[in-house]
């Protein structure tokens, strides 16, 4: 039973990362709670309270482009009844003019379950050091 519920959380998060690679604002709304319990921090942001605040930040980031890619490495899910996380590391690229750069975070999505849905309530992506700190990257963060 804890699998099948891992599995669908880790299921939800992968959903809310195709909505940022599709910038898909509609599709993220249904991802979220949408309440004033809402919270987050994209990579050095300050922390967004409120569904209203976070909706107004991806349009924003959306209609600027947005990532062209978000990879995902080291990715974990815990739960605890009807609340669960999932821990990972996202590895995101943008388009820079005519070149493609990326850079890091470490991301923590916090779910609840709301009947059979899993539902974010909270995101935080902080960004962390390229390894190298160069612009390579480790075999462990590929």
């Amino acid at each position: 039973m804890k699998e099948k519920l891992q599995d669908e959380v880790i299921s939800a998060n992968e959903n809310f990362y195709r909505a940022i690679e599709e910038s898909d604002l509609k599709r993220m709304e249904e991802l979220w709670v949408g309440s004033e319990e809402d919270k987050c921090v994209h990579p050095g942001w300050p922390m967004l309270y409120g569904w209203e605040a976070v909706a107004e930040s991806w349009k924003s980031i959306f209609e600027n482009g947005g990532p062209i890619g978000i990879e995902l490495t080291d990715v974990s899910a815990e739960v605890s009844g009807d609340t669960a996380w999932v821990i990972c590391i996202e590895r995101i690229s943008h388009r820079m003019g005519d070149q493609v750069q990326s850079g890091f975070a470490q991301s923590t999505n916090i779910f609840v379950r709301r009947g059979s849905s899993w539902l974010l309530s909270v995101h935080h992506a902080s960004p962390i050091p390229t390894p190298g700190g160069d612009g390579s990257s480790s075999e462990n963060l590929q």
